[in-house]
């Protein structure tokens, strides 16, 4: 499988800390020490228009930059997959909305609903189809996770400690990418992929909630009155306790399947949690600073859209290189929610134009 063109999408302007502080009456400095995020982006139902507000609306902006810059239409795609943990509606589906609004017709479309690791399933489910006789497709990666939080400040401000620590850790964004079987060209090829449950046994360490018409029950809240229960939980402890481990087993798997070693490879995309959580990643997976491609801290969290995020800084960062020295990429994305890990080798191949 061939990668022939990414893209990125953040909504709006960049969210700063002192920004949140402001707003919710929180300590600037205290955000930053423990999320270590200094920027987020976030869809605003109140936004200017122009601004994408739902989920739907980012993977579509995603989707059409990716094929204009693959310079391909919608005849030239032979499917679509959405990775979402956000979609707009549970009906119809938000991938046959963006379908539409792209153009796309008479092709499967395909929405996965995953966390971390979604991005990962979406491109493991296009290399089979691939492999499968399609020639080309689409793959994005999209979330507002600003939606799974309170709609009012008021009850922002009510989510104690733990509820702040989401709701500056996360961001809105998507991403996507054009995938081809073979072709000429520029291109980041696929030497090889993961994707695993490993949660056997395991409580799930994230956690949303559908609730459906009748809406979140009441809770005890921080003070002790009744408050609506939170959509979304992380418990951080299995988290930090779990993650650098698989992430550093999925690394080192990795380098050993395609003969690279880890400490000549140009480019190491890390798990993003977190900026403060994705440093201590780093460090344990054995990645030296200049090798990682992180851009958690600056997007916040967008879930589905950081792989294809960081795909795209590394390509341009390949790109910045002479003569396209230093091609060679591996990308781990672990997803603690009932814990799954996947990441993919790749390299990247000049074709003609170099």
């Amino acid at each position: 499988m061939r990668i022939k063109a990414l893209s990125e999408v953040l909504p709006g302007t960049p969210v700063t800390n002192r920004d949140l502080a402001e707003r919710f009456g929180l300590h600037e400095r205290w955000l930053e020490r423990i999320t270590g995020n200094r920027t987020r982006y976030l869809c605003d139902p109140d936004s200017p228009d122009g601004v994408p507000k739902l989920t739907g609306e980012l993977a579509t902006d995603a989707g059409r930059q990716a094929m204009d810059s693959a310079a391909v239409g919608p005849g030239d795609l032979d499917f679509l997959i959405l990775a979402t943990a956000s979609p707009d509606h549970l009906m119809p589906s938000t991938a046959n909305l963006v379908a539409d609004r792209l153009g796309l017709n008479d092709l499967p479309v395909f929405q996965l609903m995953s966390g971390c690791a979604g991005a990962l399933q979406g491109l493991y489910t296009a290399r089979a189809l691939l492999a499968s006789g399609a020639e080309r497709g689409l793959v994005i990666g999209a979330d507002t996770c600003r939606r799974l939080m309170p709609s009012s400040d008021e009850a922002v401000r009510e989510l104690g400690p733990a509820g702040m620590v989401n709701f500056a850790m996360f961001g809105d964004g998507a991403g996507a990418a054009v995938v081809e079987a073979g072709g000429g060209g520029p291109a980041l090829t696929t030497e090889h992929m993961i994707l695993r449950t490993v949660g056997k046994g395991r409580e799930p360490a994230q956690l949303v909630r559908w609730y459906g018409a009748g809406g979140a029950p009441a809770v005890p809240g921080p003070k002790g009155e009744p408050v609506p229960e939170p959509m979304a939980e992380e418990d951080y402890k299995a988290i930090e306790a779990n993650v650098p481990g698989l992430a550093a087993e999925v690394l080192t798997e990795l380098a050993a399947s395609v003969g690279w070693p880890v400490a000549e490879v140009e480019h190491v995309l890390t798990p993003q949690l977190n900026g403060v959580m994705t440093e201590r990643i780093r460090e344990h997976m054995g990645v030296r600073p200049e090798q990682a491609v992180s851009c958690v801290a600056d997007t916040g969290n967008n879930g589905n859209a950081l792989p294809f995020i960081q795909l795209n800084r590394a390509l341009r960062r390949i790109a910045d290189a002479p003569d396209g020295h230093g091609g060679r990429v591996l990308l781990t994305a672990i997803e603690s929610s009932k814990w799954v890990v996947s990441g993919m080798a790749l390299r990247w191949d000049g074709g003609e134009d170099r």
